[in-house]
């Protein structure tokens, strides 16, 4: 009896042995798996930040080498980037002048203002702004106007016609009094090139401040 009570202890302590050690294995496992797994994630996220890397040093060597492109083109071209730029320069100056002479006047001046734009326009323009009752801005003769800024900005071209867009600060007043109303104005302006003439303004947006 005391023999089989033995056998049955060790048959106990044998199996309660194995279940110890296959439990620890599989913990074991478990564990490789984990870090098998992590090593997995690290080397997935190592790749796509390699790609990632390629991809930029492709896009910065693209970009230098289009820049480095643009460069050749421009010296290779540069008699008729000269000429561009002075056409640019020549509309700037002559729209200038046009908004000037119809945003500076005073009471002595207001009827001198045609003479100041009047090679600068169009003749449809010169009628709409100063034919006579018909003109575009009215009696101003009691109103003091001076234009404070004027920004051109070129936008496209279609043929010998140049779009531009004119942006206008100024400030006003009537007869003689104090204070000045300010306000911004925003233009899309026609200039032919050939004629160096404004053939065409129209208003986009007009506000006071």
């Amino acid at each position: 009896m005391e023999r089989k009570t033995v056998i049955i202890v060790f048959l106990g302590l044998v199996a309660a042995g194995a279940l110890i050690w296959g439990g620890h294995e599989y913990h074991q496992v478990q564990v490789k798996n984990i870090k098998i797994s992590q090593v997995k994630r690290q080397k997935a996220t190592l790749l796509n930040t390699n790609a990632k890397l390629k991809g930029t040093v492709t896009a910065a060597k693209q970009a230098q080498e289009a820049a480095v492109k643009a460069q050749r083109q421009v010296q290779n071209n540069s008699a008729d980037n000269k000429a561009e730029q002075t056409s640019n320069a020549t509309m700037t100056a002559n729209i200038t002048t046009v908004f000037n002479g119809l945003y500076n006047y005073n009471q002595d001046t207001y009827q001198q203002r045609q003479a100041k734009v009047k090679r600068w326009l169009s003749p449809k323009l010169n009628q709409q702004y100063f034919g006579g009752k018909s003109q575009l801005y009215g009696d101003g003769s009691q109103v003091t106007s001076k234009l404070t800024q004027l920004q051109v900005y070129r936008q496209a071209v279609s043929g010998s016609q140049l779009k531009t867009l004119v942006v206008t600060k100024y400030k006003s007043k009537y007869a003689s009094a104090k204070t000045w109303n300010a306000g911004t104005s925003v233009y899309e302006v026609t200039y032919d090139n050939t004629k160096q003439q404004v053939t065409a303004i129209d208003s986009l947006i007009s506000k006071a401040e």
